[in-house]
């Protein structure tokens, strides 16, 4: 494990669950309280929201792994792997994700079922769940046997017994993730892109809309650029893109200081997340500007997974992530 998979490092955009997207005090369409994008207008109304009703269940799926199963299979391989094949006596094990595999698995079997087809989705979930299947029985008892601390009783001998099945089984299993988070990225960047173009210009729900959908243009961008950060138009799309979170976040900040005025009741629409991410992710990008990532790692700090290190870059990258879920997850809930 020399380098470090960014997309996985800052995982899959955090996905909005589907609602007809609105400010807190637009009338120009009805708010759910789970809030992001609407879904196509042609489809019948029982199949819209047949389909409404399994991509949110998708979303649940992807938004409750907050560490990913490719995650866990890199850090399990840089971990775990290296004390499995050396010769002396185990004295430590961590399996992850354990108790997500089956709730998982229902979880994607329930949306499959779901009559509403989702052909971008569908097929991914039915692979993942399948994978999951496999994966749960040996996750399990390596589970039992961490948590027990049965590698003091036999050395290791059982985990370094289980560890080509595991392995193989995870490994499936994060290949699955990664087609399903595909998948779901790309529903999600149609919807979101569709409830900023719908929206009625100059109004709360076109600002959110706005920095719901710039947001997730920007973590692409940031994406593009963790994997390159010394390239100048990798920095430039990032720049450009903040640059438009920043003016639906000014647009946004108006609209709930008019709404405020109005009703008489102090709504700021989460401002304080928002600013945080624009203000982080601006600063990451003087950073860059000034040469800080240029830095090279050296001595026992260079043989690490670049994920394990205290870098610069993978502090910035870890900052950026948790902003940008702070910004975003909060439009899944009520801000007024």
């Amino acid at each position: 494990m020399n380098h470090w998979n960014w997309k996985t490092a800052l995982g899959a955009p955090l996905l909005a669950a589907s609602a007809l997207l609105a400010g807190c005090g637009d009338k120009t369409a009805p708010a759910d309280k789970t809030g992001a994008a609407p879904q196509a207008k042609a489809a019948p109304a029982d199949t819209e929201q047949q389909q409404i009703e399994k991509y949110n269940i998708y979303v649940d799926v992807s938004n409750n792994l907050r560490t990913s199963f490719q995650q866990a299979r890199e850090e399990y391989i840089a971990q775990q792997v290296p004390l499995l094949q050396a010769k002396a006596p185990l004295t430590s094990l961590r399996i992850q994700n354990d108790i997500l595999i089956d709730r998982s698995a229902k979880k994607l079997d329930t949306a499959a079922a779901i009559g509403a087809p989702m052909p971008e989705i569908d097929e991914s979930a039915k692979a993942f769940s399948a994978a999951l299947k496999v994966l749960s029985p040996l996750s399990r008892e390596l589970n039992n046997y961490a948590n027990s601390k049965g590698y003091l009783a036999d050395n290791g001998d059982k985990a370094r017994q289980m560890n080509t099945d595991y392995l193989a089984a995870l490994t499936t299993v994060a290949k699955a993730e990664a087609a399903f988070d595909d998948g779901l990225s790309a529903r999600d960047r149609a919807l979101t892109k569709e409830a900023f173009e719908k929206a009625p210009k100059d109004t709360a729900a076109y600002y959110r809309a706005g920095l719901i959908y710039h947001g997730k243009l920007n973590h692409a961008d940031a994406n593009a650029l963790f994997e390159s950060p010394n390239d100048p138009k990798a920095l430039a799309a990032f720049e450009a893109s903040l640059a438009l979170v920043a003016q639906s976040a000014e647009g946004w900040s108006r609209k709930m200081g008019e709404q405020s005025a109005k009703s008489g009741k102090v709504c700021d629409g989460g401002m304080l997340k928002i600013n945080e991410f624009i203000g982080q992710s601006r600063s990451m990008a003087k950073d860059i500007k000034d040469g800080v990532f240029k830095r090279k790692e050296s001595g026992a700090m260079a043989r690490l997974p670049a994920h394990m290190r205290s870098s610069s870059i993978v502090n910035s990258a870890n900052r950026y992530n948790q902003n940008f879920a702070n910004m975003i997850g909060q439009f899944n809930h009520p801000l007024c």
